[in-house]
């Protein structure tokens, strides 16, 4: 199979980082036939790109065994992470996030960018949240909740506008050092 330009893979809990990499996948330049979109429970290896842009869902700040897996198998390949995370919603914590996921890359890679938002969370967590009442600061669950519910309307449409664009910068990043 010859080499896909771009290679969108994603790993998605509840259907949030599935929606972004769909919005990613769509943003990129390429024709169809030069570009492929994964789920990675499905990632059987076969397909190779010069361009790869990894998604997952925050998970205590970082990213599944199987995202850790493609990351540290990649050789001078360009590749950008993304994804989304209930809680968390700040610069810093999406930085520490880039950051956790990228250690797992090969120096020999180029690093185009990142890009996370927030996604909305399973009903289960509200619950337990709601069953900390009393048991610790109610301040700090009422904090908790006012997260959840902002994350209810995640990924939204600005979210998946600032997705393309974060296309639009890689793709130029990657365009670069192919002619630097």
């Amino acid at each position: 199979m010859p080499m896909l330009k771009y290679l969108v893979i994603y790993a998605s809990e509840t259907g949030n980082t599935k929606k972004v990499a769909e919005e990613i996948y769509k943003a990129l330049p390429s024709k169809k036939d030069d570009k492929a979109i994964v789920d990675v429970r499905t990632w059987n290896g076969s397909l190779d790109a010069e361009n790869y842009f990894i998604g997952f869902w925050a998970n205590r700040g970082s990213c599944s065994l199987e995202i850790i897996d493609i990351l540290s198998s990649l050789h001078n390949r360009n590749v950008a992470v993304f994804g989304t995370c209930g809680m968390g919603n700040t610069d810093s914590y999406y930085s520490g996030l880039a950051q956790n996921a990228t250690a797992w890359l090969s120096e020999s890679n180029n690093f185009l960018g990142s890009y996370f938002c927030q996604g909305r969370m399973q009903e289960s967590i509200r619950d337990k949240y709601e069953s900390y009442r009393g048991k610790c600061d109610d301040a700090k669950i009422d904090a908790m909740l006012k997260i959840y519910d902002s994350a209810l309307s995640h990924p939204n449409r600005e979210d998946f506008q600032k997705a393309r664009y974060f296309v639009d910068r890689c793709v130029k990043k990657a365009e670069n050092l192919v002619t630097a």
